[in-house]
């Protein structure tokens, strides 16, 4: 390769690398003056709610403590609302996970066909069991599990 098509090469990465930060800039700056709803500049908690976000990612985003986000702790508190969001997956995975782990581990209903899934706390138990009792008792197991905060209980009697 010559000394002129690798000088080429290098100015269109450079241009491709350039637009890429130009394009992230410019997406950012569209994101806070949707946040920005009066335009003085800054976000507040209610325009930041306004817009879906949550008050624990602007409280963290906060950085300087002023109840206020510029810019930078716009995209610091997107972060945060990234890492809150990704943190409830995995505690819903985790619940998952538990309660599942418990209803194997007890005798009432060791080794019956009893689905479980969880979304944002909320445990829904399907499938099939033997009797009454075994319902109540999955349920009463589900219902023990740290961060469960109710029970969907869809499980039928087999006849």
């Amino acid at each position: 390769m010559t000394t002129h098509h690798r000088s080429l090469l290098t100015l269109a990465l450079a241009g491709i690398l350039g637009a890429g930060a130009v394009g992230q800039a410019q997406a950012a700056a569209v994101d806070f003056k949707t946040y920005d709803s009066n335009g003085d500049g800054k976000i507040s908690l209610q325009e930041y709610e306004a817009q879906g976000g949550q008050a624990k990612a602007f409280k963290e985003g906060d950085s300087n403590h002023d109840n206020a986000l510029d810019r930078d702790e716009l995209v610091k508190a997107h972060s945060n609302a990234d890492r809150i969001a990704a943190g409830k997956y995995v505690d819903d995975a985790w619940i998952t996970t538990k309660v599942k782990t418990l209803l194997l581990k007890d005798e009432g209903v060791k080794g019956l066909d009893v689905n479980v899934e969880t979304h944002k706390g909320i445990v829904q138990l399907a499938g099939w069991v033997n009797n009454p009792s075994q319902v109540a008792q999955a349920e009463k197991i589900a219902r023990g599990v740290e961060g469960v905060k109710t029970v969907e209980n869809d499980l039928q009697v087999k006849r």
